[in-house]
């Protein structure tokens, strides 16, 4: 009986101590992560016990009689990514929770989510789609941006392409790939981008210097490259392009994965090869003007809202022929060749590579970082180790035919460091703080003399930005970047050239020891740049926007520029530069006029942009060597006048869809798209009060694309690109001395200003989509037309190329 009282007392105790442990409270606010702000009626969910509560107004919620464990909350609200967290509790708690209050509006808008990358809403910028991008996968990036109004390429043959954006290119232009900033020995003409273009998966060209957290030197424009937008959901994704092409007889193979884990964890891909052989004028074969590319690239990150961290590696190696005709062995020959337009040397068709020829290798190794504050903002670390090395090879005989004529090692790092500041609802801020060290390498066993010296320079900058909703028609942006830039070479001058140019009088402080008849000299310079930008959009109604955009900035000379001092063999020129160079000063203003109602859409850009001491290269004559005759081309610096205007315009046509059985209506598709595109440039020289050289000519694209053309699915189009003569060149004609085969001298005059006359080429193409695939059939220049690009380096030796079927095939998954 005892025993039995004794139980019943400790059974009883033992409830009453379970029933109190079970009266504990969870409590806690939720806010939004940027302003802090409280949210109501967000869903809080307790697991296992598989109860919920919502907060109040002020953000406040209380989950009452928990008892002592661990339990998981699962935190939703409508316009904010999930948040799961676990909570031990032994005691009333009270947490706080913060939400992403803006992840499906920026998942919805994604173009303008990667629009903030550029730092500005108010320059004119204009999008590259992952449908354009696909198209030119066989070709280069160029030739993908050359679909942009107002964007041209400067051509070296048909595989090196650089961009043009307003009529200016080079070191004026910056490339931003995965948010590094390019470096790969982009000084001269003829140095593409070493840049596999199937690795993007959009392409923004912003017009002008506006995009200040990736340099304020870039006064021509930056084009931003962005990869395929990270997702939080588990989710395999890939595709692989194969291109064939009639000219060149080639082809591209290319293929990339995308692996997304709800975890965070991430994985992408892309592997490419391209291999061409001569192309074709509709003529002749333009002989030894193959082409060979490799490339790779690959990321893994970690990816939450709150952080993340992600590496990068990515390769690219390209082999690319120099038009054999563009390398003469006497002046009468490479006279005779200019003057009359055809090529010096003619051969079948190869895929041999032989020199002239250029070899590029550019490595690239990015860590990248973020973390985000609660009611602050995001703070990003990048750092970028690029290495590039460049082959030229020039045509040498005896034990040295198979050494390059320049071999180049350039090696850069950079350390970035950014913050952007979203607490505000109407407001943001970004500052910046990046630096870069480089180092070029020339190695001296090629035998020939360096065309750029050996050096180092380094550059710090800072730049902050700021980004106002004044209200909901109108939006104010203004920025401003400082960087300190420092250039130390070592290189050799021959006396005579040394005292020539003046430079002894000049710089006698870069003076460091004499030989016979060469002088060792070490020029230093350090240049201060300023870049500031001021802008205003105005929403005029739900289907017109106006905006205004004021930018300057800094340019320095680069290497190129100051150094160059002898054969460039790529380009089949003698370089030559200056010491006295002074930077560049550029003050440009430009608007963009939007429209798009019912189907029509409508674009106007006018520009107009002055700069201080613009840096030019202009034909000089020529100069004959033991390598052969070649021209002559110097550095030149005055104040210029750059204006122009970009037009588009497009119109949809929309069908109604309906379903046939009951005939009602289900949505709208279109049915054809009419667009179109107008460019001009104008290019003033004015202190010699002539035309700039190199200035793109005015150009009009016409296209139509007619969907389910002929059958579901079955896409056709038709497109037209006329380009007018340039008639504003500078007249850089020259007289030169040829020796006749019967060792007489002749004087003639060197025509080297005469312009390509004007020309139009004609497109067409099919394509069929079927499953996961896409079969695409095209022809460019349809009819075989001759022609010369005036922005063709090699123009004056030989016609551009013919007649080019192409054949792709894109599966995706």
């Amino acid at each position: 009986m005892y025993k039995c009282f004794l139980f019943v007392l400790l059974l009883l105790s033992t409830l009453q101590a379970g029933a109190q442990s079970c009266n504990y409270t969870l409590s806690g606010t939720v806010k939004d992560f940027h302003n802090g702000e409280n949210l109501e009626l967000v869903v809080v969910y307790i697991t296992p016990l598989q109860k919920s509560v919502s907060t109040d107004a002020e953000g406040k919620f209380a989950i009452k009689d928990l008892c002592p464990g661990t339990y998981d909350l699962i935190v939703s609200h409508i316009s904010c990514e999930n948040k799961t967290i676990k909570v031990s509790l032994t005691e009333d708690k009270d947490i706080m929770i913060k939400l992403e209050h803006y992840v499906e509006e920026l998942s919805n808008v994604n173009v303008e989510a990667n629009l903030s990358d550029t730092s500005s809403e108010t320059a004119s910028i204009e999008r590259v789609a992952t449908e354009t991008i696909e198209k030119y996968s066989g070709a280069t990036l160029g030739d993908a941006l050359a679909t942009v109004e107002g964007v041209n390429i400067l051509k070296t043959g048909n595989s090196i392409t650089k961009p043009i954006i307003h009529g200016l290119f080079g070191s004026r232009v910056a490339i931003v790939n995965n948010g590094l900033r390019q470096q790969d020995q982009e000084w001269g003409v003829e140095h593409a981008p070493n840049i596999d273009l199937n690795n993007a998966d959009d392409i923004h060209v912003v017009k002008g210097a506006s995009a200040l957290r990736y340099g304020g030197d870039a006064i021509g424009g930056t084009i931003v490259i962005n990869p395929r937008r990270v997702l939080s959901k588990d989710t395999l994704m890939g595709k692989a392009i194969l291109t064939a092409q009639s000219n060149g007889r080639g082809g591209t193979a290319t293929a990339s994965f995308n692996n997304f884990n709800e975890s965070g964890w991430y994985q992408q891909g892309t592997i490419t090869a391209k291999r061409l052989g001569d192309f074709e004028s509709p003529d002749y074969v333009l002989s030894n003007t193959g082409s060979e590319t490799y490339a790779a690239n690959f990321t893994a990150g970690f990816k939450k809202f709150e952080y993340g961290i992600e590496a990068n590696y990515s390769y690219y190696r390209a082999g690319i022929g120099i038009l054999r005709s563009a390398h003469i062995g006497n002046s009468a020959d490479l006279v005779r060749s200019i003057n009359s337009g055809e090529p010096f040397v003619i051969r079948d068709f190869t895929y041999d590579i032989e020199a002239p020829k250029q070899e590029v290798d550019h490595h690239a190794i990015q860590l990248k970082a973020f973390k985000r504050f609660s009611d602050l903002g995001k703070l990003s670390l990048d750092y970028g180790l690029q290495f590039n090395n460049r082959l030229e090879f020039d045509i040498r005989r005896g034990e040295r035919r198979d050494l390059p004529s320049l071999d180049m090692d350039l090696l850069t790092h950079n350390l970035a460091a950014y913050l952007a500041i979203d607490k505000y609802d109407d407001l943001t801020l970004e500052v910046g703080l990046d630096g870069m060290y480089q180092i070029n390498t020339p190695d001296a066993r090629t035998g020939v003399r360096r065309l750029i010296p050996d050096y180092n320079s380094f550059r710090i900058g800072s730049f902050t930005a700021a980004k106002w909703d004044f209200s909901k028609k109108w939006l104010f942006e203004a920025g401003v970047r400082y960087d300190y830039f420092d250039i130390n070479a070592q290189k050799f001058y021959f006396t005579s050239r040394w005292e020539e140019l003046g430079y002894d009088q000049q710089f006698p402080q870069f003076e460091v020891r004499q030989s016979t008849n060469q002088i060792y000299t070490e020029p230093e310079f350090d240049y201060n740049l300023l870049a500031f930008t001021v802008g205003s959009r105005y929403e005029m109604d739900d289907h017109q926007s106006l905006s205004f955009n004021l930018s300057t900035a800094n340019r320095a000379p680069n290497p190129s520029e100051l150094f160059s001092d002898g054969l460039h063999h790529a380009l089949a020129t003698i370089e030559l530069g200056r010491l006295d160079l002074e930077k560049e000063a550029s003050y440009k203003f430009n608007s963009n006029y939007q429209l798009n109602q019912n189907g029509f859409k409508l674009g106007i850009s006018p520009h107009l942009n002055l700069i201080q001491n613009y840096i030019q290269l202009e034909p000089r004559g020529v100069e004959f060597t033991t390598r052969g005759s070649f021209p002559v081309e110097k550095y030149r610096q005055s104040d210029a006048l750059v204006a122009g205007i970009d037009v588009t315009a497009s119109y949809q046509f929309d069908k109604i869809r309906s379903n046939n059985s009951e005939q009602s209506i289900t949505g709208v598709q279109p049915a054809a798209l009419l667009s179109s595109s107008f460019s001009y440039i104008y290019g003033q020289d004015r202190d010699l009060d002539r035309p700039l050289i190199d200035m793109p000519p005015a150009q009009f694209q016409l296209g139509l694309t007619l969907y389910d053309a002929f059958l579901n699915d079955l896409d056709f189009e038709v497109g037209m690109n006329h380009v007018w003569e340039q008639k504003r060149i500078p007249d850089t004609d020259f007289m030169t001395d040829v020796i006749r085969d019967d060792g007489s001298i002749e004087t003639v005059e060197v025509n080297v200003s005469q312009p390509p006359e004007a020309y139009t080429l004609l497109n067409a193409g099919v394509s069929y989509a079927f499953a996961k695939a896409r079969l695409s059939l095209s022809v460019q220049n349809l009819l075989n037309t001759n022609y010369r690009n005036y922005l063709n380096q090699l123009r004056y030796y030989a016609e551009d190329v013919g007649r080019n079927v192409q054949l792709q095939f894109i599966y995706k998954i």
